[in-house]
């Protein structure tokens, strides 16, 4: 099922005429493919939902939908499932009229999986899959910052079969750099860091680049300095920092190294440094204890809902950033890029800052799993990290032992 979503509506309209389908128990994909067109947007075979003109900016959105039994949803269900959507949406919508041939052609398998086409059923160099996007820390990387030469052997098998690799992290780039020559990516290949805010290359030529504006940057940060809680803001290469809490120095020493950066600068309010700076950041950061972000992300991301994106990517850490700084969103921009359909994308990830990218990928794969949400939104679920999931799975998928 193809959804378009005009550039007025934005994505939390979109968000909200999907929720009736994302809180049913039928397991479901949203991802975004790519700019939608008149020519792409043709009427649908079954019932449409809305009327609004398709312009260059709008965004398609592919919807997955696997059925618990091998039989068809009935045309009532469907227009019944559209009406309790117009309560968020407020757009008309037309019953399928068709007849059983076209609901034949929709191709319903014995599995349960609409077919939606069959581009991209086939197979090149043995592998359903043309990239595969990595995390970092908690999927590749141990806390102990090691990566096992299983994952390094796994990783290079993959690109031996031809496919496209990319690390998709919340580090900023200098940290995600060095991590990535220890994977074996050479210097133009790509990285999405900062959280999907930034794509640059090893090298240092930078693909694209979304900040906050800075008036929500301010905002934020002025949010975070009420409740007493670490933040710090990441620029290209710098890193401005709120004064030490209890909980900064509680998580954030435990990596000597990162504490002791000469490119951190640690003032008194980083919002009144941003305004006066007038500065737009690449991402904000939020440290606080484990248990206490608990009490306050929810909060946070009502506060900020349809402004700025606002995940945990760690335990004790909390990421805002823009709402098109995803993951999800760097790699459609690297799909349109190379001409890959998000179907034919292999997704690793364990935290929250993960669940669009395992969303918007043709299958995802959970390496542990930081919370349900995760493996929720995941087509798989491995191993974690210490006991080697990434590598275990891709030995599976080359039809290892």
């Amino acid at each position: 099922i193809s959804i378009v979503s005009p550039p007025e509506s934005g994505r939390a309209r979109l968000d909200c005429a999907l929720s009736p389908l994302r809180e049913s128990p039928v397991p479901r994909k949203v991802r975004r493919l790519k700019p939608a067109s008149p020519e792409r947007c043709s009427a649908s075979p079954s019932f449409t939902m809305g009327a609004a003109p398709v312009v260059g900016s709008s965004l398609m959105y592919a919807l997955r939908i696997t059925q618990p039994e091998a039989c068809c949803l009935k045309p009532e269900a469907a227009v019944c499932e559209a009406k309790r959507s117009r309560r968020c949406y407020n757009l008309p919508c037309r019953p399928y009229s068709g007849g059983d041939r076209e609901l034949r052609s929709l191709r319903l398998v014995t599995s349960g999986r609409l077919l939606l086409s069959t581009e991209h059923s086939g197979t090149k160099n043995g592998l359903t899959f043309d990239l595969g996007a990595f995390d970092l820390d908690g999927t590749v990387l141990r806390r102990n910052l090691k990566i096992t030469n299983g994952t390094i052997a796994a990783l290079q098998s993959l690109r031996e079969r031809g496919m496209r690799l990319v690390v998709a992290t919340g580090r900023r780039f200098e940290e995600a750099r060095e991590h990535a020559g220890r994977l074996g990516f050479a210097d133009q290949d790509p990285l999405i860091c900062y959280g999907g805010s930034m794509v640059r290359r090893l090298n240092g030529d930078t693909l694209l680049h979304r900040t906050l504006p800075g008036s929500l940057g301010i905002e934020a940060l002025e949010w975070a300095a009420e409740r007493d809680l670490h933040a710090r803001v990441f620029l290209d290469g710098r890193i401005i920092s709120s004064p030490d809490t209890p909980a900064a120095l509680d998580h954030l020493r435990r990596s000597a190294r990162r504490y002791a950066d000469p490119n951190v600068t640690v003032v008194d309010s980083p919002a009144d440094w941003l305004r006066e700076g007038e500065k737009e950041p690449t991402k904000l950061v939020v440290v606080d204890r484990p248990d206490g972000i608990q009490d306050w992300l929810g909060e946070a991301q009502t506060a900020f809902a349809g402004r700025l994106f606002v995940t945990r990517s760690l335990p004790h850490y909390v990421e805002i950033g823009s709402l098109q700084g995803t993951k999800a969103s760097a790699l459609g921009f690297l799909c349109e890029r190379w001409g890959i359909e998000p179907e034919r994308v292999l997704a690793f990830g364990d935290a929250d800052n993960d669940i669009d990218m395992l969303r918007f990928a043709g299958h995802g794969v959970a390496v542990g799993g930081m919370t349900g949400e995760v493996r929720e939104a995941a087509d798989r679920v491995v191993p974690g990290v210490d006991e080697d999931g990434v590598a275990g799975y891709v030995e599976t998928l080359l039809g290892g032992s």
